[in-house]
């Protein structure tokens, strides 16, 4: 399974690399509606809940990195890509 925000960048690549596998796929989209700026904030809060087995983070932003501190956090694997 992949869990991913439905981002436009690595996200879309990711995701038509599952679709073209058969892979089942969770989109987790930021709430823009009910949390406004905090919103991908607030999705990163959700993420870990599904308890992944691995995150893959590509250099994006802030949003990025309080993913990836709060994978650590729950000792999440995390796998930095360059």
């Amino acid at each position: 399974m992949l869990v991913h925000g439905g981002g436009p960048g690595a996200e879309k690549i990711a995701s038509r690399w599952a679709e073209s596998r058969g892979v089942h796929q969770v989109v987790c989209k930021p709430d823009w509606n009910a949390h406004g700026r905090a919103a991908p904030f607030r999705r990163n809060d959700e993420l870990p809940r599904l308890l992944p087995k691995g995150v893959i983070a590509f250099p994006g932003s802030g949003i990025t990195d309080n993913l990836v501190d709060k994978a650590t956090q729950l000792g999440i694997p995390v796998h930095r890509a360059a």
